[in-house]
């Protein structure tokens, strides 16, 4: 049991930074949304809505969110909740690699401090 609740909760951490990725991706495709303008367009709404990023990326978000909820019930939220920033490892190596997003060494060591407090989230059981 607590093995398919640990395999659910590395669904939610793989799926969340990816999901972040897509959305990035689709948004790029669509452009910088700096006025009210472009963030109210019918325009922006039609292109949104067909982009396969966006919407993979909330096929994805709705499917983590059901396996989320799946997990709760066989683990703690306090435990759960804090291990789920391991997504943000996720998502940073994924913009770095398929992005080509820079990544300075101070953030790398942010992400590395996150990774160290998931470790010792986990720890304390």
């Amino acid at each position: 049991m607590k093995l398919l609740a640990y395999a659910i909760l590395a669904l939610c951490i793989l799926i969340g930074g990816t999901t972040q990725v897509l959305f990035k991706m689709g948004m790029n495709t669509i452009g910088q949304l700096d006025t009210a303008e472009k963030i109210f367009s019918v325009e922006t709404l039609q292109v949104a809505v067909h982009n396969r990023y966006l919407i993979a990326g909330i096929i994805l978000y709705a499917v983590s969110s059901i396996l989320w909820l799946i997990g709760l019930s066989m683990l703690d939220v306090s435990l759960r909740y804090p291990l789920l920033s391991l997504a943000y490892f996720v998502t940073t190596v994924l913009a770095f690699l398929l992005l080509n997003e820079p990544v300075r060494t101070t953030r790398w060591i942010g992400v590395a401090l996150i990774v160290i407090g998931s470790i010792l989230v986990g720890l304390n059981r």
